[in-house]
C-alpha cells in the first residue's frame, strides 16, 4: 500500500528547495550505503522520508513508487545509493547551518513492526545531525 504523505491532493508539483542547500549530497555511513544497496536491489529506487509525525531523526525507507509527497515536503537531498531524502517542512527549517548524515542500526524483532522497508532486515535508518564547519567558524569568531 503507498505511503501517502499529507492528504496527497495538489496543484501543483512537490517544491524542491536547491537554493543555498548545504546538504544536496546526503552523506551516509558505510553501514547505511550497503543497506541502501540492497534495499534498491530488493525494491528498486527507494526514498528516505522524514514524516511530520516522526521524532526527527529517524527517516523511513519506501519504494520511490509508493512515496507521494505532499505541498510542505521537501526534497532536501541525495544520498550517494542515490536515494532521495525527503523531509516534512517544518523539519527543513533552519537546516541551511548544519549538515545531516543518514546512518542505520540494527533494531530488535519487536521494533520490526513498520512500514519502513529496511526494518524487514532488522536495521533502522537514523540522522545525524552535525553543525556545519561554517556555522562552528563563526560561532567560534563571535566569542
Amino acid at each position: 500500500m503507498p505511503y501517502q504523505a499529507g492528504s496527497g491532493h495538489r496543484d501543483s508539483p512537490p517544491r524542491v528547495h536547491t537554493p543555498n542547500n548545504r546538504h544536496r549530497a546526503v552523506d551516509t555511513s558505510e553501514d547505511a550505503r550497503h543497506v541502501l544497496q540492497l534495499l534498491t536491489v530488493m525494491h528498486g529506487p527507494v526514498v528516505l522520508y522524514l514524516p511530520s509525525d516522526s521524532d526527527g531523526h529517524t527517516p523511513i525507507c519506501l519504494r520511490r513508487s509508493d512515496f507521494h509527497p505532499d505541498l510542505d515536503d521537501v526534497l532536501a537531498g541525495r544520498t550517494a545509493g542515490p536515494a532521495e531524502f525527503w523531509m516534512a517542512g517544518h523539519f527543513h527549517v533552519g537546516l541551511e547551518d548544519i549538515d545531516v548524515s543518514i546512518d542505520v542500526h540494527s533494531v530488535p524483532g519487536s521494533e520490526r513492526r513498520t512500514s519502513s522497508l529496511e526494518t524487514a532486515c532488522g536495521f533502522r535508518f537514523a540522522l545525524r545531525i552535525h553543525a556545519a564547519d561554517d556555522a562552528v567558524d563563526l560561532v567560534e569568531e563571535a566569542s
